[in-house]
């Protein structure tokens, strides 16, 4: 492949100069390039990417030649191309071309200088919940403008998210193939709706699920249900509320909802764009995000792109509109009249919303589409015609005079009845009334019947009429109330049991052994997960306690006491508080005496408290005659050898017939030979 920095100057289809290589919007696994160039047809600035036809070649989505691959690749640019929206990148050419011998597919587009979501996130970057709610607004409005004409993005990640110099983002990639699931990378499946692992299709519903986890990341950089590899990223989802926080604002409640698990539970793109709208009233003003090629990451460095000339739009969609409530008809509103303040000369337009760092300013333009310009951006807004607003203005004066007090609470202040919230959860019931306008407020409180984050109750009761932007307080449970820990130490384990379940706690017994606690008598208790809790300190209801009971002393286990000397294994023993007895003392060919000659239990064995070991002490070597063994059956001679305290050894030949040799440690011993008792004799039979 053609080194990128090897292209400059280069005109694509006697048309497009490459100027400069963006190197950061490179995306290496798939050899594409993105340069900025020349259109030189028209002198203008436009975005062009291209890649090796051969990397395109991909079983999985659908190619396998060539051919194929090109194939796959028009019908993704006559999908681009169907979609002209503000919000959607505009592509503009496509062509064919082959450089150096290699064959390479370009696509020319609007130039999106800004860079994308990935790049600004992999700088540090985060935005503010207000700079995310207007991404997601954008956003929306080209899932929706898509959607109507049958199409669905469905590998939304926040590389698809791209800057213009406008600092607006634009949505990238519709019509890309899409990976079937079993051959999902990891960081397409990071974004994926939980759904697509259990074959369901890529909908505008699973988009919506995309766009929630994005705008997640982008206010904290941390996607909720990350997982190391494609199965655990689906198994981390699935059945799993997307985790929102108090610090998004009005956005949390959006975003709940958004991201359930159950895809006919979320928005659709519209409803989504239409409630990012309603929470923009409560939220601070936005300030401009700093894109990435824009000056704010250059240091200096390279000199930002000129803003290029506007590109003509057609945005076909109905707008989203802003509503002042819910219950105000849009569709009366009429295009050409802003809604002014009457006491101000200069026209000023009319507020909504806003909180302690300034509303934010509606024009009618916005009021009608959010097409325009960002509110908080440095753009130059056209001249008004201030003759036609004066003219309005006297038409709203008379209006709201003609209304009276009346319109204020029935259309601009409208009662709304609170609906049943008990048991569910927080972020359900918050999202089950936002549409309200009213404010929450939330106590905390402990309860036995509702679980942990569940409401308990609502004030007003459920029924009661509740004007915008009045408050609806709602209790919601911390889970079950405390108890007071006891000390059941001494206590039998049954009565300790009786006491720790009648406060509400869970005991679990262990037995233990003690040397001065009777056995069955509670030893200590504790808190496992809390080990240094006391009595009197308090825990959760349902907790478990562990109660250690005494099993009485513990088993003795028996060193080997072989010759060993008798003194010193009556001091062990009584040291184990065990009883020794002693039987006759015997002779021992190598034991010396005083020593111990064996005992009982053996070394190794348990024996518990008090309990005996009986011990045979050597009176050392002792001698005795060898019977009359020759000429006799084994039988007969292992009987006499065994009453003379002899120990039989090795036995060979025909032991049915009479003994024919005796030895003892090698050397050959005659009947009535004296010899030392305990020595092995080994016999030998014809």
């Amino acid at each position: 492949m053609n080194a990128p920095e090897n292209l400059h100057g280069t005109v694509l289809g006697g048309r497009y100069q490459l100027d400069h290589h963006r190197a950061e919007a490179t995306t290496s696994t798939s050899g594409t390039m993105q340069f900025d160039a020349t259109d030189l047809s028209s002198q203008e600035i436009v975005s062009i990417r291209m890649v090796p036809v051969e990397q395109l070649v991909d079983p999985t989505l659908g190619s396998t030649t060539v051919s194929d691959a090109v194939s796959v690749f028009e019908q993704q640019i006559d999908v681009a191309s169907s979609l002209r929206h503000p919000c959607i990148e505009t592509v503009l050419d496509h062509g064919d071309v082959t450089l150096e011998g290699e064959r390479y597919l370009f696509v020319v587009g609007e130039p999106l200088t800004g860079g994308s979501l990935r790049e600004f996130l992999d700088r540090g970057r985060r935005l503010t919940p207000s700079q995310a709610l207007i991404v997601g607004i954008d956003v929306c409005r080209a899932l929706d403008a898509a959607a109507k004409q049958g199409i669905v993005h469905g590998d939304l990640r926040p590389s698809r998210l791209v800057f213009g110099s406008d600092r607006r983002v634009r949505v990238v990639g519709f019509g890309a193939p899409l990976r079937p699931l079993d051959s999902l990378g990891l960081e397409q499946a990071t974004y994926s709706a939980p759904e697509l692992s259990e074959g369901g299709a890529r909908t505008a519903s699973s988009d919506v699920y995309s766009l929630a986890l994005i705008l997640v990341e982008a206010m904290t950089g941390d996607v909720p249900f990350v997982g190391d590899t494609v199965a655990a990223a689906f198994a981390n989802r699935v059945g799993k509320l997307l985790p929102v926080n108090a610090d998004y604002g009005s956005l949390a409640q959006v975003l709940e909802r958004a991201g359930r698990p159950n895809a006919t539970e979320r928005f659709s793109p519209r409803e989504m764009g239409q409630a990012l709208v309603q929470a923009a009233e409560k939220m601070p003003r936005p300030t401009p995000v700093d894109i990435v090629g824009g000056g704010m990451f250059d240091g200096g460095a390279t000199q930002p792109m000129p803003a290029p000339a506007p590109t003509p739009r057609v945005d076909s969609a109905p707008p989203i509109v802003i509503r002042t409530t819910p219950n105000i008809d849009t569709g009366n509103i009429p295009v050409a009249s802003p809604v002014v303040d009457p006491t101000d000369p200069n026209g000023t337009p009319i507020t909504i919303g806003g909180d302690e760092t300034g509303p934010i300013a509606i024009d009618p333009e916005q009021l009608q589409a959010l097409s325009a310009d960002d509110p908080t951006s440095q753009v130059v807004r056209t001249e008004k015609n201030w003759k036609r607003r004066i003219g309005v203005v006297v038409a709203a004066v008379i209006l709201v005079a003609a209304a009276g007090t009346g319109a204020y609470f029935t259309v601009l202040n409208p009662k709304n009845p609170v609906p049943e919230l008990k048991g569910l959860s927080e972020a359900e019931a918050r999202n089950g009334v936002s549409q309200y306008g009213w404010s929450i407020k939330i106590i905390k409180e402990r309860s036995d019947e509702i679980a942990e984050g569940q409401v308990m109750r609502t004030d007003p009761l459920p029924g009661g009429n509740l004007a915008k932007r009045s408050t609806l307080t709602m209790w919601v449970s911390q889970g079950p109330t405390l108890s007071a820990l006891i000390d059941v130490t001494g206590l039998t384990a049954d009565e300790a049991k009786a006491k720790i379940t009648e406060i509400g706690l869970v005991p679990t017994t262990a037995d233990v052994p003690d040397e001065n606690i009777a056995a069955g008598t509670v030893v200590s208790w504790s808190i496992p997960d809390q080990p240094t809790l006391k009595a009197g300190d308090e825990v959760v209801k349902g907790t478990a306690v562990a109660v250690n009971v005494s099993s009485g002393p513990a088993a003795r286990v028996l060193p080997d006491f072989t010759n060993m000397p008798i003194a010193d294994v009556k001091a062990k023993l009584t040291e184990l508080q065990l009883v020794i007895t002693e039987t006759e003392p015997s002779g021992h060919p190598e034991i010396v005496t005083g020593n111990v000659i064996s005992q009982s239990p053996a070394a190794g064995q348990s024996v518990p408290r008090g309990g005996t070991v009986t011990i045979t002490v050597s009176q050392g070597q002792t001698t005795t005659l060898i019977p009359s063994i020759y000429g006799k059956p084994l039988t007969t001679v292992k009987e006499r050898l065994l009453k003379y305290g002899m120990v039989v050894g090795k036995v060979t030949g025909n032991t049915r017939r009479g003994l024919k040799s005796a030895t003892i440690d090698g050397k050959v011993v005659k009947n009535f030979e004296r010899v030392v008792v305990g020595k092995t004799v080994d016999l030998k039979f014809p």
